[in-house]
């Protein structure tokens, strides 16, 4: 699948060093890097808005900001989906405008426009992750999970649908963006060996 991607000349124009945007960003572990690079045979981020924010599309429907595939196996990928926002209060941060981005990327994108990618049966899917990270409240990592599912964004996105993605189920997964569980790493990689 990572070489599909490489050679695919609209996904090529999407891949990304990091996924970043506004001061938020995602952590890449260091088993993913080489020399202050991303592991090409191992991981690749694209950069989903900029697909839709095309001239092909003349009213550019809403979509997340990065797609990061991990290779997990031989011919087995994780999938994560991350939004990225960095809000000053939670009102700026409404939870029925995230749901339609993951919608988008995964209706329009995965199992649309680039379905003879990531539909190819001859690969397996072995995860699927959403995340949106922002802090809206201002609050530390540790007060952030602890006090999360109490506020309207929490129990929103805890209540609402699970995205469904190549027999993969996920809700959206609210995170800080300084908290260390927004790091992307191979699977079985613990905390201590980061």
């Amino acid at each position: 699948m990572l070489d599909e991607i490489v050679k695919h000349p609209d996904l090529f124009g999407l891949l990304r060093h990091a996924c970043e945007e506004h001061d938020v960003c995602v952590t890449v572990c260091d088993e993913l890097m080489e020399n202050g690079d991303l592991r090409q045979d191992l991981i690749a981020i694209l950069k989903i808005d900029a697909y839709f924010k095309t001239p092909k599309f003349s009213k550019p429907p809403k979509s997340i900001d990065c797609l990061i595939i991990i290779k997990t196996g031989e011919r087995k990928f994780g999938l994560t989906l991350v939004e990225l926002k960095n809000v000053s209060d939670a009102r700026s941060l409404r939870p029925r405008e995230i749901e339609p981005k993951f919608d988008t990327t995964i209706d329009d994108f995965l199992s649309g426009e680039f379905k003879s990618i990531f539909m190819n049966p001859g690969v397996t899917i072995s995860y699927l992750h959403l995340w949106l990270i922002a802090n809206p409240y201002k609050w530390s990592p540790e007060r952030y999970r602890k006090k999360l599912k109490d506020t309207v964004l929490g129990m929103y996105l805890s209540k609402k649908p699970k995205f469904s993605f190549r027999n993969k189920v996920a809700g959206i997964k609210p995170m800080h963006p300084d908290d260390q569980d927004n790091v992307v790493c191979l699977p079985g990689i613990t905390e201590s060996q980061r």
